[in-house]
């Protein structure tokens, strides 16, 4: 039944694409989830990006299990069951007349979540709260949860956006590990929040253990279920975003639809931390 349902599905996209590309119209979709995009020139793969849950493609045709798209001025593809594709074709099988779901980056956008009690509110930011509860941290060979009351004080976050199967994120991460322990060591009030794209927990847990990531992460399980530290993400990976403790954007990976690379944010975070100790003075320095 799975394999027949497969082939239903496969051939509802095959109808789908045919139809509009055919047509001669553009048809575009998104990403379901974060899904490693392969380039490919002259017929030939030459590397990969990863791109975030969300990210908007043009279709050129089906390939295999794989979609043919245009991201940017790129031309590559990605898995068909990683994009909204999927979700239309099995819509097509199961309900042909039933009108089609709108698609997710066009939904109302997610409230903000409830404000803790007054009293907890006092107590913690925006952020603090955002990521209460959500944490781990290394501890030995697995991760433990990262108590809230550590991020009391913490004024500013990087939100890194990687994954293990990013090789460009596997050549910034070892630069950010070096960086962090001067950082945090110098301006306690910085922290870094690691959120995976990885495919698995354990590839989450063991890409922290082999570059010895100090700072903490977004809990494997609830990524997805994060809108408000998700939506700072742009559309590719690696992705430094730094914030301060109410959630403003400070610098950013993405800029006006460029990308410019987590290293430029990564000096931008030395140079706002060296400002703000200017201001504020630590006790007995």
């Amino acid at each position: 039944m799975k394999f027949l349902r497969h082939l239903l599905t496969f051939g509802a996209m095959l109808v789908l694409i045919g139809s509009v590309v055919g047509a001669g119209l553009p048809l575009e979709t998104s990403l379901t989830q974060a899904t490693k995009f392969e380039i490919v020139r002259n017929g030939q793969t030459s590397g990969s990006v990863g791109l975030a849950k969300g990210a908007q493609l043009e279709v050129i045709a089906l390939d295999g299990t794989y979609v043919q798209v245009r991201y940017r001025n790129l031309t590559g593809r990605v898995p068909a069951a990683h994009t909204e594709l999927a979700a239309l074709a099995l819509a097509m099988n199961q309900a042909p007349a039933a009108p089609v779901a709108q698609p997710a980056a066009e939904a109302a956008p997610v409230a903000e979540t409830a404000a803790a009690p007054a009293s907890a509110a006092a107590a913690t930011s925006v952020m603090a709260r955002r990521l209460q509860g959500k944490l781990v941290r290394l501890q030995g060979n697995g991760l433990q949860a990262h108590e809230a009351a550590r991020l009391n004080g913490v004024k500013f976050y990087a939100l890194y956006y990687s994954a293990s199967w990013c090789g460009p994120c596997r050549q910034f991460t070892p630069r950010l590990v070096d960086a962090y322990k001067n950082l945090r060591t110098e301006y306690p009030e910085f922290e870094v929040v690691f959120v995976s794209a990885d495919n698995s927990a354990g590839d989450m847990k063991d890409y922290m253990k082999g570059d010895r990531m100090a700072w903490p992460a977004l809990r494997y399980d609830v990524v997805r279920e994060t809108p408000d530290i998700l939506r700072y993400s742009g559309d590719g990976i690696p992705c430094l975003v730094l914030v301060d403790d109410k959630g403003k954007v400070l610098s950013d990976t993405n800029r006006g639809g460029n990308y410019v690379g987590p290293q430029v944010v990564l000096e931008d975070t030395r140079k706002l931390l060296q400002k703000y100790r200017q201001k504020n003075p630590r006790p007995n320095s």
